[in-house]
């Protein structure tokens, strides 16, 4: 964080919140969150933090040793994206990860950020990230993952936006629905944990774990979700097709553990590309409609992977840089 210490930084940030900064302070901050994007990630999320622990409280009752620590300990540490391992841990703060402010004017705050226009997320391909939101739920974020958050969230309902995948883990506010809009469906929780993957020209899909969750289409049909339960919805024909048993291959991304079973190469083909952020060519169709099933649940990279699933599928390939070539 620059030649000061990120100590400093959230201290300053604090002062910016209370009213309590001015003159130089104020450039030095504002000067600060342009230098870099990680900058910005920092402020965005110190902002998350202090909503969380309320910021009503006083300048004489805070505790900045205690809020530094307490903050520093939500962020961990971050590994570079690899083709060979994929040993990516949940970070606030990570390599891949783009937060954009829709940031107010400078009229009050004296120059520094007034008011949140709201905040998105965006996790590149190869990467995750795990964040949580100003009412406490935990979201985890998978590659090539876009989450939007309104700016009153949490005023009347809390509603954001998911494009890709994200495991939820909701806290129940009866008083505050927690919605979902995926494009196609809108997902309306009650206080639940589930897994959600909605990426683009894509089925939706959503695997219930505990709670409850009532899925609504814009055609206006809905459907109400038991645990254990899992349901496939595909935008082009409205129609929802449900099963039982939710398994390891539903989430367990979260936990570097790449399974499936009985999937079509195609749909394979497109999660190797978002998890290693490589382009896979398949030059033999054929290959593309077999069925695979694996459970690959010790961070295997791409060769390991593309060589038991050539032995199986009876295929050969080629790697040069993050080109694949299937044949």
């Amino acid at each position: 964080m620059e030649d000061k210490s990120e100590a400093y930084w959230l201290e300053l940030i604090y002062d910016s919140l209370s009213g309590n900064i001015e003159g130089d302070s104020v450039t030095e901050l504002k000067d600060w969150c342009e230098q870099s994007a990680e900058n910005q990630v920092f402020y965005e999320q110190a902002l998350l933090f202090f909503d969380m622990i309320d910021f009503g409280i006083s300048s004489d009752d805070y505790d900045r040793e205690a809020a530094f620590q307490e903050f520093i300990g939500r962020q961990k540490k971050q590994n570079p994206v690899s083709l060979y391992r994929r040993t990516l841990p949940y970070v606030a703060i990570a390599a891949g990860l783009i937060l954009a402010f829709f940031w107010g004017t400078y009229a009050s705050r004296q120059g520094i950020v007034p008011e949140r226009k709201g905040m998105v997320i965006a996790v590149d391909r190869g990467s995750k990230s795990k964040t949580v939101l100003p009412d406490g739920t935990e979201v985890w974020l998978n590659s090539a993952t876009r989450l939007e958050v309104d700016n009153n969230f949490g005023d009347k309902e809390r509603r954001i936006r998911v494009k890709g995948e994200a495991y939820f883990d909701v806290v129940h506010d009866q008083q505050r629905p927690f919605i979902i809009e995926t494009g196609s469906l809108d997902v309306k929780v009650h206080g639940t944990s589930f897994n959600l993957s909605c990426y683009p020209k894509e089925e939706v899909r959503v695997a219930l774990v505990e709670g409850s969750v009532e899925l609504m289409s814009n055609r206006g049909q809905s459907l109400l979700l038991r645990p254990n339960e899992i349901v496939a919805y595909h935008p082009e024909t409205a129609t929802f097709h449900m099963t039982k048993n939710v398994l390891r291959e539903e989430y367990g991304w979260r936990d570097s553990k790449f399974v499936f079973k009985d999937r079509k190469f195609e749909l394979i083909v497109k999660q190797l590309e978002r998890m290693f952020d490589i382009e896979i060519q398949v030059t033999n169709e054929k290959i593309l409609n077999k069925r695979f099933t694996g459970d690959f649940i010790n961070n295997e990279g791409i060769t390991e992977i593309l060589n038991i699933m050539a032995k199986v599928g009876e295929f050969s390939y080629s790697i040069k840089g993050r080109q694949v070539k299937i044949y």
